[in-house]
Protein backbone atom coordinates (compact mmCIF):
# COMPACT_ATOMS: atom_id res chain seq x y z
CA UNK A 1 0.00 0.00 0.00
CA UNK A 2 2.60 2.36 0.82
CA UNK A 3 5.07 1.59 -1.98
CA UNK A 4 1.51 2.52 -4.12
CA UNK A 5 1.00 5.44 -2.80
CA UNK A 6 4.66 6.76 -3.01
CA UNK A 7 4.45 5.46 -6.92
CA UNK A 8 1.07 7.98 -7.17
CA UNK A 9 2.84 10.79 -6.13
CA UNK A 10 5.95 10.28 -7.79
CA UNK A 11 4.09 10.04 -10.90
CA UNK A 12 1.93 12.84 -10.49
CA UNK A 13 4.82 14.88 -9.35
CA UNK A 14 6.52 13.96 -12.82
CA UNK A 15 3.47 14.35 -14.50
CA UNK A 16 3.42 18.00 -13.47
CA UNK A 17 6.76 18.69 -13.79
CA UNK A 18 6.84 17.88 -17.01
CA UNK A 19 3.81 20.01 -17.83
CA UNK A 20 5.29 23.31 -16.14
CA UNK A 21 8.14 23.14 -18.54
CA UNK A 22 6.20 22.80 -21.93
CA UNK A 23 6.77 19.81 -22.36
CA UNK A 24 3.99 17.65 -24.21
CA UNK A 25 3.09 15.23 -21.66
CA UNK A 26 -0.92 16.41 -21.12
CA UNK A 27 -2.44 13.54 -23.70
CA UNK A 28 -5.56 15.95 -23.39
CA UNK A 29 -4.14 19.11 -24.86
CA UNK A 30 -5.06 19.96 -28.34
CA UNK A 31 -2.58 18.42 -30.89
CA UNK A 32 -3.08 20.37 -33.28
CA UNK A 33 0.02 21.64 -35.21
CA UNK A 34 -0.17 25.00 -37.08
CA UNK A 35 2.21 26.77 -39.72
CA UNK A 36 4.75 29.04 -37.88
CA UNK A 37 4.69 31.23 -41.05
CA UNK A 38 3.16 32.34 -44.58
CA UNK A 39 3.44 30.44 -47.40
CA UNK A 40 4.53 27.52 -45.40
CA UNK A 41 5.44 24.47 -47.30
CA UNK A 42 4.93 20.99 -45.51
CA UNK A 43 6.47 17.97 -45.46
CA UNK A 44 5.64 14.87 -43.72
CA UNK A 45 9.09 12.82 -42.74
CA UNK A 46 8.91 9.26 -41.15
CA UNK A 47 11.03 8.62 -38.69
CA UNK A 48 9.83 4.99 -37.06
CA UNK A 49 7.27 2.58 -35.49
CA UNK A 50 7.02 0.37 -32.65
CA UNK A 51 3.72 -1.21 -33.65
CA UNK A 52 2.02 -4.72 -33.80
CA UNK A 53 -0.72 -3.18 -35.68
CA UNK A 54 -0.78 -1.60 -39.12
CA UNK A 55 -1.77 1.86 -39.10
CA UNK A 56 -1.96 4.48 -42.36
CA UNK A 57 -1.05 8.19 -41.64
CA UNK A 58 -3.58 10.03 -43.83
CA UNK A 59 -3.35 14.12 -44.59
CA UNK A 60 -6.71 15.64 -43.94
CA UNK A 61 -7.30 19.22 -45.77
CA UNK A 62 -10.11 20.24 -43.31
CA UNK A 63 -9.84 23.55 -45.19
CA UNK A 64 -11.52 22.35 -48.39
CA UNK A 65 -14.10 19.25 -47.32
CA UNK A 66 -12.35 15.91 -49.45
CA UNK A 67 -11.19 12.46 -48.76
CA UNK A 68 -8.04 12.12 -46.62
CA UNK A 69 -5.22 11.16 -48.54
CA UNK A 70 -3.22 8.74 -47.75
CA UNK A 71 0.70 9.66 -46.89
CA UNK A 72 1.89 5.71 -46.20
CA UNK A 73 1.45 3.12 -43.61
CA UNK A 74 3.40 2.50 -40.26
CA UNK A 75 4.61 -0.84 -41.85
CA UNK A 76 5.88 0.25 -45.11
CA UNK A 77 7.16 3.47 -44.63
CA UNK A 78 11.52 3.96 -44.44
CA UNK A 79 12.79 6.43 -42.03
CA UNK A 80 13.82 9.31 -43.39
CA UNK A 81 10.72 8.73 -46.35
CA UNK A 82 8.96 12.25 -47.16
CA UNK A 83 5.43 12.91 -48.84
CA UNK A 84 5.28 16.92 -49.37
CA UNK A 85 1.91 18.25 -48.88
CA UNK A 86 -0.35 19.37 -52.15
CA UNK A 87 -1.19 22.90 -51.07
CA UNK A 88 0.95 25.63 -49.28
CA UNK A 89 -0.35 26.53 -45.32
CA UNK A 90 -0.80 30.48 -44.02
CA UNK A 91 0.64 31.33 -40.20
CA UNK A 92 -1.38 29.82 -38.43
CA UNK A 93 -3.19 27.67 -40.09
CA UNK A 94 -3.74 23.70 -39.22
CA UNK A 95 -2.50 21.05 -40.56
CA UNK A 96 -4.48 18.12 -39.71
CA UNK A 97 -3.96 14.01 -39.54
CA UNK A 98 -5.64 11.11 -38.97
CA UNK A 99 -4.27 7.34 -38.24
CA UNK A 100 -6.63 4.63 -38.95
CA UNK A 101 -5.38 1.25 -37.82
CA UNK A 102 -6.15 -0.84 -40.40
CA UNK A 103 -4.80 -4.50 -39.39
CA UNK A 104 -5.10 -5.43 -35.61
CA UNK A 105 -7.89 -3.71 -33.69
CA UNK A 106 -10.05 -1.41 -36.30
CA UNK A 107 -10.14 2.55 -35.26
CA UNK A 108 -9.43 5.71 -36.24
CA UNK A 109 -8.14 8.90 -34.60
CA UNK A 110 -7.67 12.33 -36.24
CA UNK A 111 -6.44 15.63 -34.55
CA UNK A 112 -9.30 17.60 -35.33
CA UNK A 113 -11.34 15.23 -33.26
CA UNK A 114 -11.51 16.11 -29.26
CA UNK A 115 -11.86 12.73 -28.06
CA UNK A 116 -9.08 11.33 -29.84
CA UNK A 117 -6.50 13.88 -28.38
CA UNK A 118 -4.50 11.20 -25.84
CA UNK A 119 -3.95 9.25 -29.08
CA UNK A 120 -1.16 12.19 -30.33
CA UNK A 121 2.45 13.35 -28.67
CA UNK A 122 3.05 16.56 -30.17
CA UNK A 123 6.04 17.95 -29.69
CA UNK A 124 6.29 21.32 -31.22
CA UNK A 125 9.44 22.81 -29.22
CA UNK A 126 10.96 23.65 -32.24
CA UNK A 127 7.73 24.72 -34.27
CA UNK A 128 9.56 24.36 -37.85
CA UNK A 129 10.20 20.82 -37.16
CA UNK A 130 7.36 19.09 -35.06
CA UNK A 131 7.66 15.55 -33.94
CA UNK A 132 4.54 13.59 -33.59
CA UNK A 133 3.96 10.60 -31.54
CA UNK A 134 0.49 8.10 -32.08
CA UNK A 135 -0.41 5.32 -29.59
CA UNK A 136 -2.80 2.81 -31.81
CA UNK A 137 -4.61 1.15 -28.67
CA UNK A 138 -7.55 3.84 -27.77
CA UNK A 139 -7.05 5.41 -24.46
CA UNK A 140 -7.24 4.20 -21.94
CA UNK A 141 -6.43 0.74 -22.98
CA UNK A 142 -3.14 1.86 -24.79
CA UNK A 143 0.00 1.92 -23.13
CA UNK A 144 0.31 5.07 -24.14
CA UNK A 145 3.93 5.26 -25.00
CA UNK A 146 2.95 7.01 -28.68
CA UNK A 147 5.73 5.43 -30.27
CA UNK A 148 3.47 2.92 -33.17
CA UNK A 149 3.66 5.90 -35.52
CA UNK A 150 6.06 8.67 -35.28
CA UNK A 151 7.23 11.32 -37.78
CA UNK A 152 7.92 14.94 -38.58
CA UNK A 153 6.38 18.17 -39.66
CA UNK A 154 8.83 20.43 -41.43
CA UNK A 155 7.99 23.67 -42.30
CA UNK A 156 10.09 25.23 -44.98
CA UNK A 157 9.37 28.72 -46.88
CA UNK A 158 7.72 28.10 -50.37
CA UNK A 159 9.83 29.95 -52.81
CA UNK A 160 8.14 33.34 -54.10
CA UNK A 161 8.26 34.62 -57.56
CA UNK A 162 10.41 37.55 -58.13
CA UNK A 163 7.93 40.66 -59.02
CA UNK A 164 9.80 41.02 -62.02
CA UNK A 165 9.64 37.34 -62.86
CA UNK A 166 5.99 37.67 -62.74
CA UNK A 167 6.00 40.43 -65.02
CA UNK A 168 8.13 38.28 -67.81
CA UNK A 169 5.63 35.21 -67.18
CA UNK A 170 2.83 37.68 -67.99
CA UNK A 171 4.02 39.10 -70.80
CA UNK A 172 4.90 35.54 -72.36
CA UNK A 173 1.58 34.90 -71.43
CA UNK A 174 0.13 37.52 -74.01
CA UNK A 175 2.64 36.75 -76.48
CA UNK A 176 1.40 33.11 -76.86
CA UNK A 177 -2.20 33.94 -77.13
CA UNK A 178 -2.89 33.52 -80.48
CA UNK A 179 -4.12 36.59 -82.88
CA UNK A 180 -7.42 36.79 -84.62
CA UNK A 181 -7.36 37.42 -88.24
Amino acid sequence: MKNTRIAIVSAAIGTMTLLSSGASADVYADPGVFAPFGNAQVDFVWVDSNAGYTGELQWVDTAFEGAPQTIWTNHNAQSGQTHRVSRLFEMGERIDFRYEITNGGIDVFATYVENDWAQFSVDASDPYNVLVGIEDIRYPNGDMDHNDAIFRIVFTQAAVPAPGALALLSMGGLLAVPRRR
